[in-house]
C-alpha cells in the first residue's frame, strides 16, 4: 500500500490543501485515509491523473486492487464516462464472440470500426481470419435511424442492401444492433446495471477486482455479480477489463445465470480519429458497395 499512499498523498495535497506549506503537510498515512472522504468528482480526477501520468501502471498488483477498492462504488463508471466524453470519434480493431442460439463460436470475428457517437454514425468491416470476413456495413442515424446499409453474407451471398437494425438478417449474426458497436453503448449497459442496483437498494460496488493478463498485457478486471439477468440487469455477471494506461475498457464480457459466457469483446487497438462524411457515403469509392 505504500506506493498507493504516496500517489494518494500527492493528489490530496493538490486537491485538498493546495496552499499548505511543506512543513505543515500531514503524514502520508493521514492523507491516504482521506481518500474515502473525498467527493466523487475529486476521486474521478485523481484516477484520471494517475492513469494519464502512468503512475497507476507502476503500482504493485496489491496496490492497484486496494486503490480501486478504496474508491466510491460509482467512481469507476464515472471515470469511464468522463474519459469517453473526450473520445467522441474514433477507429478501433476488435475481436467479438457472442453466444447465438445456444452456441459459442469456435473463433472470434475480427472487425475494424469507425465510430461517431453523436450523431450515431459508423462504418464496420469484418476482416480476414474470422467469421463473416468480407462483410461491410454503414449506419447513419441522420439518414435512416432504423436501418443500415451493407454487404452481408448468408443465403443472399454478399448482396448490398438496406437492412432493418432489428430484422432477422441482422439478428442472425448478433444479439445487438449496430448502434451498440461502440465504447459508449458498452458503458451504458454497466450504468443501467448500477442504476437498477441503486433502485433496488443494493450496493453497486464491484464484486471482484483483480489484476490479470489479457492480450499479453497486465490489466485489471472488474467484475459485478448481479442478482439476476435480463430484463432487470444486462446479464448475471459482467466484467470490464482495463490496461492501467488507456482511458477506455480493453475487454467486455458477460455470463448468463447458468454460468455460460454470452459475449466477449476485446479491443486490440483504438485511435482517436475524426469521422469523415465519406465513411457513410454510399457512393464513396472507399465503401465499394
Amino acid at each position: 500500500m505504500r506506493a498507493f499512499r504516496s500517489l494518494i498523498a500527492a493528489a490530496v495535497c493538490a486537491v485538498v490543501m493546495p496552499l499548505a506549506p511543506a512543513q505543515d503537510a500531514p503524514d502520508v498515512r493521514t492523507m491516504a485515509a482521506q481518500l474515502d472522504s473525498l467527493p466523487l468528482d475529486r476521486q474521478v480526477a485523481l484516477l484520471s491523473r494517475a492513469m494519464a501520468s502512468g503512475e497507476f501502471a507502476k503500482l504493485s498488483d496489491d496496490d492497484v486492487v486496494s486503490g480501486l477498492r478504496a474508491l466510491k462504488p460509482e467512481a469507476m463508471l464515472a471515470w469511464a464516462r468522463l474519459e469517453l466524453t473526450r473520445l467522441p470519434e474514433y477507429e478501433y480493431w476488435m475481436t467479438l464472440q457472442e453466444r447465438l442460439n445456444g452456441q459459442w463460436p469456435a473463433r472470434p470475428a475480427k472487425l475494424q470500426v469507425r465510430y461517431r457517437h453523436a450523431p450515431r454514425q459508423l462504418q464496420a468491416r469484418w476482416l480476414p481470419g474470422g467469421p463473416h470476413a468480407g462483410q461491410q456495413i454503414i449506419y447513419d442515424e441522420t439518414q435512416r435511424k432504423d436501418e443500415m446499409y451493407g454487404r452481408l453474407g448468408g443465403v443472399l451471398g454478399f448482396a448490398a442492401m438496406w437492412v432493418a437494425l432489428d430484422g432477422s438478417i441482422a439478428r442472425a449474426q448478433s444479439n445487438h444492433t449496430v448502434r451498440e458497436l461502440g465504447l459508449q453503448p458498452i458503458l451504458e449497459r454497466f450504468e443501467q446495471n448500477a442504476k437498477a442496483l441503486r433502485a433496488a437498494g443494493r450496493d453497486e460496488r464491484p464484486t471482484r477486482i483483480e489484476v490479470v493478463q489479457e492480450m499479453g498485457q497486465r490489466m485489471v478486471a472488474i467484475t459485478w455479480e448481479l442478482p439476476s439477468g435480463p430484463p432487470q440487469y444486462y446479464a448475471k455477471r459482467v466484467q470490464l477489463v482495463f490496461d492501467l494506461k488507456n482511458p477506455y475498457p480493453r475487454v467486455m464480457a458477460s455470463w448468463n445465470e447458468q454460468g455460460e459466457q454470452m459475449e466477449r469483446m476485446a479491443f486490440e487497438r483504438l485511435v482517436a480519429r475524426p469521422f469523415e462524411p465519406r465513411f457513410v457515403d454510399l457512393n464513396a469509392s472507399a465503401n465499394a458497395f
